[in-house]
């Protein structure tokens, strides 16, 4: 275990004195807390940033300052300046507040982000398919076998859900990382989506639990196609694969064309 030695008695005690190691240009803070709020619940969220990449083997830290957890990213200049984040949690800062800036290089830094990262959000077709796949997938695998292993059950039901989330941030261009401001997007945008997804999360009738997230499933994939459905066949494209109809039609018939 690597221990932590720090001894700060506040967040703003610890943001100074990062502000002063070598290298740092800039440090920000995003996520529901700032620096000034030492109350006790929830974790902080901030990015120190260098000039130069400090590892080839990590990017982040977590430890714990004064009692509060701290989610503390560590990048370079240069992860700021790639055409399209690295990481999709990267994203976070779009919407983040500067708390030491080196010569304006942060300032200039999240500038370019907004141009750059910003650009219109294109679901390619790969992604499309994939979507529709999935939110079948765990559907098929319970309908029959439900009551089965009812641990298993709820706990892939569980894992799809997230999944579930995940790309709703994703189609409708939200923050990664900020499920409250994501489920107060929904409640505001999506009412049916929040109720079933609340719904689901409340109640322990493992049938209705799998009622509710049939209709939850089908959300993502409400817009490109629907869910993949029985009867069709549904192709998995390379990353930037065209979805080339004719194409298909021509291997299905190649496939079983002899077939009685």
């Amino acid at each position: 275990m690597i221990k932590d030695n720090n001894n700060f008695a506040t967040l703003s005690d610890m943001v100074n004195h990062l502000s002063q190691l070598l290298g740092v240009v800039g440090i920000v803070e995003y996520g529901g807390r700032t620096h000034t709020n030492m109350r006790p619940g929830g974790d902080y969220d901030l990015t120190v940033i260098f000039n130069k990449p400090i590892s080839k083997n990590f990017s982040g830290i977590h430890l714990h300052v004064a009692g509060i957890p701290v989610d503390c990213m560590l990048l370079s200049v240069a992860d700021f300046t790639l055409p399209q984040p690295a990481d999709f949690f990267h994203l976070v800062h779009l919407n983040c507040t500067i708390l030491y800036d080196k010569d304006d290089t942060t300032k200039q830094l999240l500038e370019g982000i907004q141009v750059n990262w910003k650009k219109p959000h294109v679901i390619g077709e790969a992604q499309k398919m994939w979507i529709r796949f999935a939110a079948k997938h765990t559907i098929d695998k319970l309908e029959h076998r439900l009551f089965d292993d009812e641990l298993y059950s709820r706990l892939f039901i569980t894992q799809t859900l997230n999944y579930v989330v995940e790309c709703y941030v994703n189609l409708n261009e939200l923050a990664p990382g900020k499920t409250k401001a994501t489920l107060a997007y929904m409640q505001q945008n999506d009412p049916d989506l929040h109720s079933n997804i609340n719904a689901i999360l409340t109640t322990t009738d493992l049938a209705l639990q799998f009622d509710l997230f049939k209709k939850i499933s089908a959300y993502p994939a409400k817009d490109i196609g629907g869910m993949w459905q029985e009867g069709e066949a549904l192709f998995h494209l390379n990353p930037g694969g065209v979805n080339d109809k004719g194409e298909q039609e021509l291997f299905i018939k190649f496939l079983f064309g002899g077939a009685q």
